[in-house]
């Protein structure tokens, strides 16, 4: 059984978050994620994560006006000049396909990416949202209306932290609090590749997912 800390967590909204964010809610009673930052490229908020046969892979959504964004995360919209949500589910399959859980999950996850919608924070909160169907207990999170920058020390501030998964800018990999040991669809190829999104765990372990991201160090 999981004992959770006192105080609540702050943190940024990931797109198919790494493990390492996704096992951080479970840590905390209460969880607030941060909408109303400005744009910083090169993080986890467009990108995740995968392990296909070449190795560790990043698939990214494209925004609309590019990389450089100026704003609030919150008012980033999404560019489908290059129909990516059939490119990322192409990537998808081709690398997990032979996974032992992908036709429970992909249709699911698939009908998310082709719903299309027109900004960056409603892709990632119906993400969240299906995620935590599969794998959170009952979870309370908020939204935040403005930004912060010192919410006190009833928050565990996690906004942007590398350690949170594989550095997302440089793409190489950080020091991770926990990682959970798995069977990976291409280890016997590439050894085992930490530092992934949660698509890699819950395809590789299905509904043992849940009881993972409960494990302590």
């Amino acid at each position: 059984m999981v004992n959770l800390k006192n105080t609540s967590l702050i943190t940024e909204l990931q797109y198919f978050g790494t493990i390492n964010w996704i096992k951080s809610f479970n840590t905390y009673s209460h969880v607030k994620i941060d909408v109303c930052d400005n744009w910083q490229k090169g993080g986890w908020r467009n990108r995740t994560a995968i392990a296909g046969a070449d190795g560790r892979r990043l698939i990214t959504v494209p925004l609309h006006g590019g990389r450089d964004q100026h704003g609030l995360y919150s008012s980033v919209k999404i560019s489908y000049k290059d129909n990516w949500p059939e490119q990322h589910i192409r990537t998808i399959e081709s690398c997990y396909r032979r996974a032992p859980f992908y036709e429970f999950y992909a249709d699911p996850i698939f009908d998310i990416l082709r719903s299309r919608p027109e900004y960056l924070v409603q892709l990632n909160l119906a993400i969240l949202e299906k995620i935590r169907e599969w794998v959170f207990p009952p979870l309370n999170f908020t939204l935040t209306d403005q930004y912060d920058p010192n919410p006190g020390p009833e928050y565990d501030d996690l906004r942007n932290r590398s350690e949170n998964g594989v550095n997302g800018k440089s793409g190489t990999s950080t020091e991770l609090p926990w990682q959970p040991v798995y069977q990976q669809v291409f280890e016997d190829r590439n050894g085992f590749i930490p530092g992934l999104g949660i698509l890699d765990l819950l395809f590789c372990c299905g509904p043992s997912a849940k009881s993972l991201l409960k494990d302590s160090v």
